[in-house]
């Protein structure tokens, strides 16, 4: 089936794939300029504002624990339907909602829908991968789709203030996922070799799962994405809500600054599309992990000695997002590697577990906010620290027992 997948043509659906997986994050960017408007025009805490980030992300992780049973179980073609269309239902709700508690509610519904992309465009990877390293270079666009969209989003989201408040950043995500939905309908072939229905039923779903986690190179790779991509997901929904400048002239604006960051993690993601081929996988996933510590530990140190003007701060952001773009493609790949027949299942559980560390680190990050970039990093060395001495324990016992 991998061969006829092949012949179906992977450079036609891989573009299709990106636009899949790039859709919640997509939505996610568009809606963060707009995070202080909310919370004036409902009158409401930051922290509550921020719940429109957090409440997408843990419906988006927790969507694709079953997205993933129900692909492996009736295909990728029809769960991946429903869930644009889902998506559009949520889209709908927040764009009309009268008060936050509204709002948070359409984010939640889209977040859902929004979580079947994200995790069946890497099953669909795995279903027509010829080898590991083809997966490794296959995961790398999906990557470098959602990392454009993060650096778009904020662009364009802060441009449609003005025009549309936030409303039309949600119109906007809205939109994008209208376009994939038609694309999908109109060209998208089954690729799922062999259905498997029993793993719809829920003893076997926590069997699969436990299974998963117990797996000491799968949850090697699970723990280190999620991590990392915490430390992303800490800046990007915290950085409206600093000091980005640290007290000094800073003259860049806030989808500005993010987008800069955020260029920072498509660069990765480009660079380890060339790695591909000459590094092995486990070698990719620790590496950059453990040079991301660095910028990171940089930027406390100048920012104790007050020499962090705004370039500085972003320029150290910028670098350590590279890196962890350049972890992503390697951590994607492991886990589907190390999930062999439940590719769909393993996927989703490292999705889950990526969107609910994202939620934590969020609300975490957002009650120590004291106006500068400290929590923020002192978050972001922890989870780094974490992904590092996890991947060593995990990976490494079990090349000790092979």
């Amino acid at each position: 089936m991998k061969e006829n997948g092949e012949r179906a043509g992977t450079p036609r659906v891989l573009p299709l794939l990106m636009l899949l997986f790039a859709v919640g994050d997509l939505s996610t960017s568009l809606l963060v300029p707009s995070l202080p408007g909310i919370a004036r025009e409902f009158g409401t805490s930051n922290v509550t504002a921020q719940l429109a980030i957090s409440g997408f992300a843990v419906a988006f992780g927790l969507g694709q624990l079953l997205m993933g049973p129900l692909s492996d179980a009736f295909g990728r073609r029809p769960v991946l339907i429903g869930g644009l269309v889902l998506f559009g239902l949520g889209s709908v709700m927040a764009a009309l909602a009268p008060g936050i508690g509204a709002l948070i509610a359409g984010r939640i519904v889209q977040g859902a829908g929004a979580s079947a992309g994200y995790v069946l465009a890497r099953a669909v990877v795995r279903d027509i991968a010829t080898d590991d390293r083809q997966t490794a270079r296959m995961m790398a666009p999906l990557f470098i789709s959602s990392g454009s969209m993060m650096i778009c989003g904020p662009l364009i989201g802060e441009a449609l203030i003005p025009h549309g408040g936030w409303q039309a950043a949600i119109l906007a995500g809205l939109l994008v996922a209208s376009i994939a939905c038609v694309w999908l309908v109109s060209s998208f072939r089954e690729t799922l070799p062999e259905r498997r229905r029993d793993g719809l039923n829920p003893i076997r779903m926590v069997r699969t799962y436990s299974g998963l986690f117990a797996s000491g190179r799968y949850f090697a790779y699970l723990m280190t994405h999620c991590c990392a991509y915490g430390a992303t997901y800490t800046f990007i929904a915290n950085a409206p809500f600093i000091d980005l400048a640290n007290g000094q002239a800073g003259p860049l604006g806030l989808g500005v600054s993010i987008g800069v960051a955020m260029a920072g993690f498509l660069t990765g993601l480009l660079i380890a599309r060339q790695l591909t081929a000459s590094i092995s996988v486990p070698q990719g996933a620790r590496n950059f992990v453990i040079a991301a510590i660095v910028p990171v530990l940089m930027q406390i140190a100048l920012f104790q000695m007050e020499l962090l003007h705004q370039y500085a701060y972003l320029s150290l952001e910028f670098l350590i997002l590279a890196l962890v773009g350049g972890m992503a493609p390697f951590t994607a790949a492991g886990v589907v590697i190390e999930a062999p027949g439940r590719s769909g299942s393993g996927a989703a559980l490292l999705g889950a577990s990526q969107m609910l560390t994202a939620a934590g680190v969020i609300v975490v990050v957002g009650f120590l906010n004291d106006g500068t970039m400290l929590p923020l990093a002192l978050m972001q060395v922890a989870l780094l620290v974490i992904a590092v001495v996890g991947f060593r324990l995990s990976y490494g016992s079990v090349l000790k027992s092979a």
